[in-house]
Order: C-alpha cells, then structure tokens, then sequence
C-alpha cells in the first residue's frame, strides 16, 4: 500500500467548506474514474493513480497537485517549456497525467505557445488506465479552440517510452535552472526544512488557503509577461441584465468573494471580480430574477484582474420602518408593514 500520495485535498479551499450550500459539490468524487474519493474526501492511496482529474473539475483547488509551485515556476522560467506524462519520453518535467490540467492551466499553455516552445508529450493514452483523465483535457484544448479561433491550438504529441528516434530527439531536454533571488543561510535552511516537512507530513501542506486557485495564476502571470498588453484570453465570466432588484444574495452566497455591492446614491452596484470566480455557479443558481449568467468573452490583463460593473439597481426603502426592499411597491411599505397596515384596515 502506498503511504505517500501526489494529490492533496485542502479543505479550506474546498466551496463546501467555504460558504454552506443547499447542493453540496461533488465533482471530484463524480469524475473519479477510478471511485477513490470518499465522501468525506478521503483519498484511498489504494485505488488512486494520481491522474490529477480531481484537481482539474476541481474549482476552487480542493484538490491539487502537491508540486504546483515547482510546475509553476517550471513554466513560467523555462525558455522551452516541455510537459510529458510518466509514459512519455522524458524529455521535459514530468507531471503525474495530462488529465490535471484544466482550462486556466491549457489556456496559459497555449498562450505562451505563441512565445516558447510548448509540447505536451503523452505515452499511449488509449492503454492507459488514465484514459478518462486525458480524455476530459483533450476536449478542454477542442473547447478552447473553438473560443479562441485565431489562435493557434496546441497539441498533445503521442511520443511512447522508447519511441524517441523515431521523432527526431535522441537526447532528453535538461531542465533549465531557475533563477532564483539570492537569499540568506537562514532563510535558505528554513525553506529546506518546510520542504522536508511537507514531504514527511502532507498535512502541513494540505492546510495551505488561497482564494485564487494556482492555474489561474499561472494565466494572469502568462498575461502579464506577454509582449502584447492588449492580448486577450477567452475566459467564462459572469454578465447580467438590468431586471437586478438589489437583493444581495448573490454576494452573500459566493464562496470567493467576487460579488460585493457598492452605494452610490440612491444605486446599489453589483461589481464583479473574474479572477476571483471559479465559476461555481451558485449566484445563477440562486438568482430569484434570473439576472446572472454565464458567458465566454475574450479579457485582457486588465479586465481579468480588475474590477467590473455588472449591472445597477434601485434602491428602496419602507416609508414606514425605513427598512430596505428589494421592489418598488405602490404601498412603499415592507411586508411587515404592510401586513400590519391591512390588519388596521380590517373591521
């Protein structure tokens, strides 16, 4: 039985435990192939083949890869950035399956292929035991290319264990070192340590919390190292039409924080974060006025991490108690108020 495990679940990134909701999440323990996440979120080391689909129809980084910071670092520094699973040549770093890399993370890629060499090299995907993983990234890469037809769509190169001359590279491509800061003895020792420690003992790891999952930072990284400033990336964002009544649910109910209202006068504004969405979907769902939906809309850098008006709303106030209501009644009272006022009225 294995003791050590690649993926990691932190709890305190996962939307059930962040805010409560009526439909509890499920996605990782619905898209396992492999039925080896417990309700509880318990990984059974037995069952799991760390293909990384958890973490990848995971939203928020419930689940996540536990070397998502050197993979990060990985891409973003190297001059020729090579992905190849464990069944591939090793040629580039390799990642436990191609099937942990969602969208944000593919969106990157293919951005940054534009730039730098990018390859993702894979064994014989249709052999494998991670097959339904490999097959949910390759729709992701179809699904991104019809969004963003004018880009150049990456592929994913079939290049087996063994099977090198056969495409031309002899020799496997070193990683390149990573420029690093300089830092002290100390400090060095500590991040040594804290290293050790996490390798020892997952846990510690596990309880990292973030609020913008690490694939979506590696995209708002790649954006702002483009040479184009103006590029933009399809990404699904939340818009809305002018039916909002100012209710407010929508931003108590959102796990990340990405909906918050602000007054301006006699105006309630709804403003909205799309690097802090993980499209969870629960203000949609939730909606009396079905104003929220989702959309794909090309961003730039800016508007990706900026902040934007979705929509406006009226508000109002009960002429009586002065307590706020969500619709402009001809009363002007609040239902308490005016339950009150009819009951006076009855004989």
């Amino acid at each position: 039985m294995k003791k050590y495990n690649q993926m990691l679940y932190h709890r305190g990134n996962c939307l059930n435990l962040k805010k409560t909701y009526p439909r509890e999440c499920r996605l990782c323990i619905q898209t396992c192939p492999h039925n080896a996440i417990s309700e509880q979120k318990d990984i059974n080391l037995d069952k799991c083949t760390e293909c990384g689909v958890c973490m990848a129809v995971c939203p928020s980084d419930g689940f996540v890869d536990r070397d998502m910071r050197q993979i990060g670092a990985y891409i973003q520094e190297s001059e020729s950035c090579v992905l190849n699973c464990p069944m591939a040549e090793p040629w580039g770093y390799e990642i436990a399956c191609i099937g942990m890399l969602d969208k944000d993370a593919l969106t990157a890629l293919m951005l940054m292929s534009g730039i730098k060499n990018v390859r993702i090299l894979t064994g014989d995907c249709m052999t494998c035991t991670d097959r339904k993983a490999s097959e949910i990234s390759r729709q992701t890469i179809e699904d991104i290319a019809a969004q963003w037809p004018d880009y150049p769509k990456i592929t994913i190169e079939k290049v087996p264990t063994g099977q090198g001359d056969a495409h031309g590279q002899k020799e496997p491509v070193k990683k390149p070192l990573l420029a690093r800061p300089k830092k002290s003895i100390r400090n060095t020792v500590r991040e040594f340590g804290m290293e050790k420690l996490r390798t020892a003992f997952p846990a510690i790891e596990s309880d990292d919390v973030y609020a913008v999952p690490k694939t979506r930072e590696w995209l708002i990284e790649t954006l702002r190292r483009h040479p184009d400033q103006t590029m933009k990336v399809p990404i699904k964002v939340i818009s809305a039409n002018n039916q909002c009544s100012g209710c407010g649910v929508c931003t108590r109910i959102c796990p990340q924080q990405a909906l918050g209202f602000r007054q301006k006068g006699n105006r309630k504004l709804l403003v909205y974060e799309p690097s802090q969405c993980v499209q969870c979907g629960r203000c949609i769902d939730i909606c009396g006025s079905r104003v929220l939906r989702f959309e794909n809309r090309p961003l730039t850098l800016q508007f990706l991490t900026g902040k934007v008006l979705l929509c406006e709303a009226d508000s109002y106030h009960c002429s009586r108690c002065g307590k706020q209501i969500y619709t402009n009644t001809e009363s002007e009272l609040c239902a308490a108020c005016a339950a009150t006022e009819s009951a006076k009225e009855q004989p």
